[in-house]
């Protein structure tokens, strides 16, 4: 049997969302590919993070748009933690795309790009489209944040400086999940457009990473290491398949009993903070 779908007032209650306020700094020290020494990994969380700052603006608007919708005091307090999480991401990865700038990758002229479309995308949609594309766009965030912290040991792979800031920011995103799922069920609850819009939006979300994926890779100058590459798709699709294991958690969505709340990892959740965010946590 299906698990019933909680509602706004419920899962807001039970979430706990925490503004954390961060500072990371990368020093000259900080490795070019500072996932494992791997060019092909450096490259795909890359191609994440230069769309992040310009996506967490747009999320912010996205759900400040129908605030005027929403009476449950509960909810209210989590958009207001949501938007305090969210503008700390965006300072955060400006930041980091600022560090891959100066280690040759073109992030920050990637992250342009990337605001010009979002905003002729956010003037080219409905509102209700807008806070659709938020609810699917944090629906990936937090079913990859969720994979990496079940493995701690990718991480580890990580530079220092570099995990922080990742199991930082996938913490903060599995914190947030239900947010603006909550919002568009009680501002519009369209089921018809949910689904229309996530599906559109897969294909650009894999379409958009996988070429960003490539031009960084290129940008390593190392794009042709046969063992490096091996081991990355091992790691994304093999084992432990982060890639992989996404798939099903991403289906979940297309239920017409999905709810954000339904995807449980609290007891990495809290490892992850105890390990890495100390008294932030």
């Amino acid at each position: 049997m299906s698990a019933p779908v909680p509602s706004p007032t419920k899962s807001a209650a039970r979430e706990t969302i925490k503004v954390r306020r961060m500072d990371f700094e990368f020093s000259d020290s900080t490795p070019s590919c500072w996932f494992d020494d791997n060019p092909l990994l450096t490259s795909i969380l890359s191609a994440l993070a230069v769309s992040f700052p310009p996506g967490e603006r747009y999320f912010i608007a996205s759900v400040r748009h129908f605030l005027d919708r929403v009476d449950d005091p509960l909810l209210l307090n989590q958009v207001k933690a949501f938007v305090g999480q969210e503008a700390n991401h965006t300072k955060e990865h400006i930041a980091f795309n600022k560090f891959l700038d100066s280690r040759g990758f073109p992030a920050s002229a990637m992250e342009k790009w990337v605001a010009d479309r979002v905003g002729e995308l956010q003037q080219a949609s409905t509102p209700e489209a807008n806070l659709a594309r938020t609810a699917a766009l944090e629906h990936f965030t937090a079913i990859l944040a969720s994979v990496l912290l079940e493995h701690p040991e990718v991480a580890e792979r990580m530079s220092p400086e570099a995990a922080r800031l990742w199991v930082w920011h996938a913490i903060e995103e599995v914190e947030h999940r239900s947010v603006a799922f909550d919002v568009y069920k009680i501002a519009v609850d369209d089921e018809q457009l949910r689904i229309q819009v996530m599906l559109k939006t897969t294909v650009i979300f894999i379409l958009v990473n996988a070429v960003r994926t490539a031009m960084l890779l290129r940008a390593t100058g190392r794009p042709w290491e046969l063992m490096s590459t091996l081991k990355a798709l091992n790691v994304m699709w093999g084992k432990p398949g982060l890639f992989r294991k996404v798939v099903p958690r991403y289906l979940e969505y297309f239920r017409k009993d999905f709810h954000p709340s339904q995807l449980e990892c609290d007891e990495h959740v809290e490892a992850a903070k105890q390990r890495y965010l100390g008294a932030l946590a």
